[in-house]
Order: structure tokens, then C-alpha cells, then sequence
């Protein structure tokens, strides 16, 4: 995930996310007020609310199966 911080003059912070980086094309866009702080802060909370909103796009970790021959 990459983002973007961008703190306007009204007391309000502009936070761009995308997820290039990951090879899925998807953007969000949001407006937190204050400064920015309090972006950081609420960057983990918008990531996590686009990756479920947008879960389809988000394949599933792939799990090792399991091999009793070697022990994990």
C-alpha cells in the first residue's frame, strides 16, 4: 500500500491510498480533520475498511498445506 498525505488549510488532511505496489488497481480517497497527525493515525483504519469494502480484489493468502512426512 501507498499513500499520500496532504494537509489543507482549513484544519483538514487530505489522505490518498492506492495499492499499485500490490498490482491492484485501486484508489481511495478521503478527508480526516486536523493535521497531519492525525492522517497517520487514521490510515490503518482506512486501509483496512478499503480492503474490506473491496475484498474481491484482495485474493486470499495462500496457506502451505500441511505434510505430516515433514513435519510442517
Amino acid at each position: 500500500m501507498i499513500y499520500q498525505i496532504i494537509e489543507n488549510q482549513n484544519n483538514t488532511t487530505n489522505i490518498e491510498v492506492n495499492f499499485i505496489d500490490e498490482g491492484i488497481e485501486l484508489i481511495g480517497h478521503t478527508t480526516v480533520k486536523g493535521k497531519t497527525i492525525d492522517a497517520e493515525n487514521y490510515i490503518p483504519i482506512f486501509e483496512a475498511d478499503l480492503r474490506h469494502n473491496f475484498n474481491e480484489l484482495f485474493p486470499p493468502p495462500v496457506v502451505p498445506e500441511f505434510n505430516p512426512e515433514e513435519g510442517i
